[in-house]
């Protein structure tokens, strides 16, 4: 192995050895930035649609006059933004508290943008910037960021939003888990492929292929992998003790454990009837046959709830998700959503430990699909 015993032991005490580099830039502790980047950062960047994040951008991170003060998410909020407009042209010394707003620090030279890449900084300028200036300097992209202290590296979080507190940087395409939310993003543009490839047998008829909750399971997890920010590794169909199998337990790179259970809504066509042609099953759709679909509707969200508490119950995972893919004829009231769980459903655990999520699924013809590229 190439980490040494050194190393590993920095890592584990990981505020403590950068306690006094933290000092000599003016803050309490290292946990003050700590709280910073998981606290009001995270939080304000949630709040803010990925496109309009910083990527790429560098500013300086500066102690707070209040010992304890963090900045409020709606006035961190428009200094995110100014960071992001202004990337090329100025950087800015950001108190975590704001007391005296954002200020100019420092207007990089000609020669300095010329080593942008695609308008973006790279974390090695900010590095040398944070040597040179002896200060804590931030580069962030996105849901993740990297952190430095006088020039040495401190902290590099693939996902703030998450507070995940270690793990590689992330591309430009990294998505927040983001408490579940990335499902959404998984169905507007992977399962929405028409091709021979996705879940639609007939997509014009809104069927899917028999037994389609394994497609999805398969899918989401491979997605996941390359498109989420903070991930470690999952596994498909886990055994769960005493209980059976879950579709996916996700490990964050933070060792946090979820699990996702995986449902689906819609009409899916009969095993049996695999190999029928197109206008064998149009005609048994139309005549609405017996033998030809298998369906479900909302009674799938209360099953699906009770069969994740089971799951949830062996006290192994932090969190458990249930997503479902509603694959229905679209309506107009038809939307992604979260929804509470019922304590009825979970109960005697808490509904807080649980998150619903229906993510809806509209197949379209395969030359307009906008896919995700996986990088």
């Amino acid at each position: 192995m190439s980490t040494t015993l050194k190393e590993l032991s920095k890592l584990s005490m990981h505020p403590l050895v950068f306690d006094e580099p933290a000092k000599a830039c003016g803050f309490a502790s290292a946990g003050e930035i700590e709280r910073f980047l998981f606290t009001s950062y995270g939080k304000t960047i949630k709040e803010i649609a990925p496109a309009n994040r910083p990527k790429g951008a560098i500013f300086f991170l500066g102690p707070p006059a209040t010992f304890g003060a963090l900045a409020a998410v709606p006035d961190l909020k428009p200094v995110l933004s100014q960071i992001r407009t202004d990337v090329a042209r100025r950087f800015y010394m950001v108190p975590i508290d704001l007391s005296g707003g954002a200020i100019l620090a420092y207007e990089p030279t000609g020669s300095e943008r010329q080593t942008m890449v695609a308008g973006a900084w790279t974390s090695q300028h900010a590095q040398a910037l944070s040597k040179d200036s002896e200060r804590c300097v931030v580069w962030a992209t996105g849901v993740s960021v990297v952190v430095f202290l006088n020039g040495d590296f401190y902290r590099e979080s693939p996902d703030v939003v998450e507070a995940i507190p270690k793990g590689h940087t992330g591309g430009f395409q990294a998505l927040s888990w983001d408490d579940g939310e990335i499902v959404f993003e998984f169905a507007k543009h992977e399962l929405n492929d028409t091709t021979p490839a996705g879940i639609w047998h007939l997509p014009d008829q809104m069927l899917l292929r028999p037994k389609p909750e394994k497609l999805m399971s398969v899918a989401l997890g491979r997605f996941l992998k390359y498109r989420m920010a903070g991930y470690s590794h999952h596994v498909d169909e886990c055994h769960v003790e005493n209980q059976g199998r879950a579709d996916i337990e996700l490990i964050h790179y933070n060792a946090r454990i979820d699990i996702v259970e995986v449902k689906w809504v819609g009409s899916s066509l009969s095993a049996t009837k695999e190999l029928e042609k197109e206008k064998s099953i149009i005609a048994a759709l139309k005549r609405k046959a017996k033998g030809w679909l298998t369906k479900y509707g909302e009674e799938t969200f209360v099953a699906g709830a009770k069969q994740l508490a089971v799951y949830f119950s062996t006290g192994r995972y932090q969190r458990g998700y249930l997503v479902v893919f509603d694959c229905t004829p679209p309506a107009t009231k038809r939307k992604s959503e979260v929804l509470p769980a019922d304590n009825a459903h979970v109960a005697p655990l808490s509904p807080t430990d649980f998150r619903i999520l229906r993510a809806c699924v509209d197949p379209r013809k395969a030359s307009t699909v906008s896919k995700a590229k996986q990088p």
